[in-house]
């Protein structure tokens, strides 16, 4: 009875015994897999403490193999211009009277006296952030932003006949426009040490080119001399060292080729031909009634693109004479540019539509004028610390296809007309062909000298002197000044004071007068002398010329800089 009544109970406790053994069981692979759970948890805490760190290293070396620097000027600008008499021209009426009459004939309109402009106050800041960063020990890359921006003054100024006052890539950096940093310098530069050379790719170092340093107190900026080119480029560059050919060290023979013009973007567009508004229509007009005046739309193209070619060579020198140690370079250029166009693509406001309300508009090239080849040399010679002279020459000779711009004045003659007449719609007047001669090959010079000497190490004190002759073109549409200097087409003489007043800042007081001769100065095109015209005589500013813009005889400019480089 007692053994069958304890096999009952053991049978009756059995399931709970169970029940308990297997609760202890989950409890213990719960608390188990909690274990597991934080173990998880805290390693991936870890985990993400080591990333987070990671990146932060990561970031700090990035950070460290970017070299940056700079440099930031406010300048002062009061300038003085003087405009002599010159005949204005508004275009073509028809001839009232007479065996002519109907015929076209240039609109009479009274002379432009001679007249004083005054622009006595005028301020700028130009911000330059330089950029480098190392790749591995052979490659790096090199760019430069820039902001420059008169106070106050408009993004696309007035168009006033002068190439630095359209808006294009050309002049990225280089002349006043937006608040914004334009990309002036973004270059790929790799070494190859097996055959000494060096090879760039993308926007080029071509502006402040030699010998630009002397006058800033600094080292050599860009590759081609300034006399040459001094305006945002971009393109392909390749240097060899000729150290090991017996040369002195750091010379070097180098090759380049750029695109100043693409045809098949932003101009000439995806297809073959493209329209746009080139002129006026004057066929109806009658000296009375402007509203007869009407746009002209124009096929462009097709257009090649504007290229260059270049080579340089330079070679700097070491040498004492007597107890005096001298430094010199010599550097030498040559670029040929291929299919040049009249204007590059950009903004004008204004243009090219006198007389009617002013807005802005997209311009662009209309037609290949031909080609030109460009050569500059310079010799930069150091006296000791103190002394430093330099001289630049440059020499230029078209080689024009015959064509000319389509911007210009137009007529439409009946189709019944004498023979040598022409018929249909034509261009009467223009802005021209290349260096103002579509058919015959033309030369100009210009030379640049300068010097400085800097008694002390904080102050120096510099003059220089540049002349070009009537017909001179440079690929430079600003070198900071007030107006271009380079480009001229007369003579320009400059004196400066430049004082470091503190650790990396300097104080600069200038003075530039510019003598034109010439009017233009700054394009490579211009309009065809008249029948029986020699074009000297009739582009010089003394000979009241007949001129779509008024152009300065002189300019007096003042200015005023602090310059910090940091």
């Amino acid at each position: 009875m007692h053994s069958r009544l304890t096999l009952a109970l053991v049978a009756m406790l059995a399931p709970a015994a169970l029940s308990a053994q297997s609760n202890e069981d989950l409890q213990k692979q719960i608390e188990q897999l909690k274990t597991q759970l934080k173990a998880v948890e805290e390693k991936a805490t870890a985990a993400q403490e080591i990333d987070t760190r990671l990146v932060k290293v990561e970031t700090k070396v990035a950070g460290d193999n970017i070299q940056w620097g700079g440099e930031l000027r406010t300048r002062f600008d009061s300038a003085q211009e003087h405009f002599k008499p010159y005949m204005p021209f508004y275009g073509f009426m028809q001839t009232p009277s007479g065996p002519a009459a109907g015929m076209p004939m240039v609109v009479p309109a009274p002379m432009v006296p001679a007249q004083d402009w005054t622009n006595s106050v005028q301020w700028s800041t130009r911000l330059r952030l330089n950029m480098g960063i190392t790749i591995n020990e052979n490659a790096k890359i090199m760019g430069r932003l820039t902001m420059y921006k008169v106070h106050g003054g408009a993004d696309v100024p007035t168009f006033n006949g002068t190439p630095n006052t359209i808006s294009t890539s050309f002049t990225a950096g280089q002349t006043p426009a937006t608040d914004a940093l334009l990309v002036e310098r973004a270059s790929l530069v790799y070494h190859f040490p097996a055959v000494a050379s060096i090879l760039s790719i993308g926007r080029q170092n071509t502006s402040d080119g030699p010998p630009f340093e002397v006058r800033e107190g600094g080292e050599r900026q860009a590759t081609p001399q300034a006399l040459a080119v001094n305006a945002t480029i971009d393109g392909i560059g390749w240097k060899f060292q000729l150290d090991k050919l017996g040369l002195p060290e750091n010379t070097l023979l180098g090759f380049c080729y750029g695109v100043g013009y693409e045809s098949g973007f932003g101009g000439g567009g995806s297809v073959k031909t493209n329209q746009t508004i080139v002129g006026m229509n004057f066929t109806n007009f009658n000296g009375t009634n402007p509203s007869a005046i009407t746009p002209v739309v124009g096929n462009i193209g097709p257009l090649k693109d504007t290229t260059v070619l270049g080579a340089m060579f330079d070679m700097p020198l070491l040498f004492q004479i007597g107890e005096s140690v001298q430094s010199a370079n010599l550097y030498l250029g040559y670029n040929r540019m291929g299919n040049m166009t009249d204007i590059p693509f950009g903004n004008t406001i204004n243009f090219p539509i006198p007389g009617q309300t002013p807005s802005t508009q997209y311009v662009t090239a209309t037609a290949n004028l031909g080609d030109m080849d460009q050569m500059t040399a310079t010799w930069k010679h150091k006296i000791g610390d103190t002394f430093t002279y330099f001289v630049s020459g440059g020499y230029l000779k078209s080689h024009p296809n015959g064509q000319v711009s389509q911007y210009g004045a137009y007529w439409t003659f009946p189709s019944a007309m004498p023979a040598g007449y022409p018929t249909g719609l034509t261009q009467l007047s223009g802005f021209g062909g290349l260096m103002g001669d579509p058919t015959k090959s033309q030369t100009a010079t210009a030379y640049y000298a300068g010097m400085r000497y800097d008694p002390t190490t904080d102050i120096g004190f510099g003059v220089e002197f540049n002349h070009g002759s009537p017909r001179w073109w440079t690929y430079t549409p600003a070198t900071g000044e007030y107006t271009d200097k380079l480009g001229a087409r007369g003579d320009v003489w400059e004196a400066y004071i430049h004082w470091k007043f503190a650790h990396h800042a300097a104080l600069r007081l200038g003075y530039i007068d510019y003598k034109y001769t010439t009017a233009m100065s700054g394009w490579q095109i211009g309009p065809s002398a008249q029948p029986g015209q020699n074009w000297e005589t009739a582009m010089n500013l003394s000979n009241t010329p007949m001129l779509q813009y008024a152009y300065p005889a002189t300019v007096k400019n003042l200015y005023a800089s602090i310059e910090v480089k940091f």
